[in-house]
């Protein structure tokens, strides 16, 4: 993960199109599917290359069904 920029529960928010507490919902497993992130204390970080994955895992899994 070096050199890799975390981006905020905003910057994914709006990267997705969905409200900051839909982001953290899925974030802290409140709500599935779970969206894979850091926790850095209180706050929540995210790696895009690993959101964009689980993004693309979600559409292949929308068309097998």
């Amino acid at each position: 993960m070096e050199g890799t920029r975390l981006l905020t529960v905003a910057e994914i928010s709006n990267w997705l199109a969905v409200s900051q507490s839909w982001v953290r919902d899925h974030a802290t497993g409140r709500r599935r599917p779970i969206l894979p992130c850091i926790k850095l204390g209180k706050s929540l970080r995210f790696d895009q290359k690993r959101v964009a994955e689980w993004v693309a895992s979600l559409s292949q899994t929308a068309r097998i069904q």
